[in-house]
């Protein structure tokens, strides 16, 4: 995905189209491509082959996200480099995933924050400290490699309860 942007001359990097995405389907169940194409790309044009494609995979992207973010078996992970990444390197995308799903969810339509349960109203806060995030560790050490899993985890739950209090599933109707 990442290969595919930069070859696109994607705006953005595939941690914070992930996030975006991400971010979009849980403020309005859906992410409209004409919303999402337009932040991604700066001038999209369907006949740059390099766009295309890095459309196309960025399409298959939104399909999978949205399919576990309802999903019973809870299966939504953030899109973020490989644990063979340095931290520094998954750290800042990971700050990257928050801003691009905070924005995702503005982008969607997140209602007041009056009309946000308490738990989701500190979620975003907390999201919008990591997307704030400085790595300053020159040889960051295995406690410091779990601790970045944690939040990970925190995030990855996270998203899904915010996801499941903005896009409650509808129980299915009984015929009688």
């Amino acid at each position: 995905m990442s290969e595919a942007l930069q070859r696109a001359a994607a705006a953005t990097p595939a941690a914070d189209c992930h996030g975006l995405l991400c971010g979009l389907i849980c403020a309005s169940g859906f992410a409209d491509p004409k919303l999402w194409v337009g932040e991604l790309f700066e001038d999209f044009d369907p006949r740059d082959l390099p766009q295309a494609e890095a459309f196309r995979l960025l399409q298959g992207l939104y399909e999978d996200t949205l399919a576990r973010l309802n999903s019973p078996q809870l299966d939504f992970e953030l899109l973020l480099p490989e644990p063979g990444c340095s931290l520094r390197e998954r750290t800042e995308s990971l700050g990257a995933w928050c801003s691009g799903f905070l924005s995702g969810l503005g982008m969607g339509g997140l209602p007041g924050r009056a009309q946000l349960p308490e738990e989701v109203a500190e979620l975003l806060d907390d999201l919008g400290q990591i997307a704030r995030v400085d790595f300053e560790l020159d040889d960051p050490s295995e406690e410091d490699q779990v601790a970045f899993e944690e939040v990970v985890e925190y995030i990855r739950v996270g998203t899904l309860l915010i996801h499941e209090e903005l896009q409650p599933a509808v129980p299915p109707q009984l015929l009688s």
